[in-house]
């Protein structure tokens, strides 16, 4: 990916070990699909019920020529996982992206479709 991660934690400590791993997931995607234009990443901690303790909410939005795959996650403590989740939920989502674009352009260009 050309453009690095932009990263904004929200009542979480920054760490250059979370920008690493967040910048590891982020060329996991690439290699998924190398159309990637921006990727931007909010992680922040929410307050819940006393019992509860704080939760951790990541967004994620990744751009495309056209289009955005925007994933919401989150986990009761582990920022970590919460990262971890939405960079896997997001790499399912541009899978799904890039096969429903081979289709089309097969489709397009008359080449029959071999599920068929």
């Amino acid at each position: 990916m050309d453009n690095p991660v932009e990263i904004a934690l929200r009542g979480i400590p920054p760490s250059r070990a979370l920008e690493r791993y967040i910048g590891e997931e982020a060329r996991r995607l690439h290699d998924i699909c190398d159309r990637i234009r921006s990727c931007q990443l909010v992680a922040e901690a929410q307050q819940a019920e006393k019992t509860e303790g704080a939760r951790l909410a990541v967004r994620l939005i990744i751009t495309l020529p056209g289009t955005e795959v925007v994933v919401n996650r989150e986990h009761r403590s582990d920022v970590y996982a919460a990262v971890h989740e939405a960079f896997a939920a997001a790499g399912r989502q541009l899978k799904e992206h890039m096969r429903r674009r081979d289709i089309e352009a097969r489709s397009r260009n008359g080449t029959p479709n071999s599920r068929r």
